[in-house]
């Protein structure tokens, strides 16, 4: 069995909900079709894995090594996920 790939989302949590929701809903539909290979993981925009990764603003990382801005574009996601998925 091969790794999962890891993809981290960042947001303040201390906004509404209504906030982060778009974001939540893009990621969602996205790690749906690849759920049994992705570990999803929410994270505070103010963690220290935030600080480490230089996150100010709501993003997603995908594995630590591929980073999008909280208005990416749900193909880009995609096919980060499948590069990842075949290293």
């Amino acid at each position: 069995m091969s790794k999962k790939v890891k993809v981290e989302i960042f947001f303040p949590f201390g906004l509404c909900a209504c906030a982060y929701a778009p974001l939540m809903e893009k990621v969602g539909r996205v790690t749906s079709r690849f759920k049994s290979s992705v570990d999803v993981q929410m994270k505070s925009s103010t963690s220290k894995e935030a600080r480490k990764n230089g996150v100010q603003d709501p993003c997603v990382i995908v594995d630590g090594a591929v980073k999008f801005s909280g208005d990416f574009d749900e193909k880009q996601l995609e096919e980060a996920i499948i590069q990842r998925s075949s290293k």
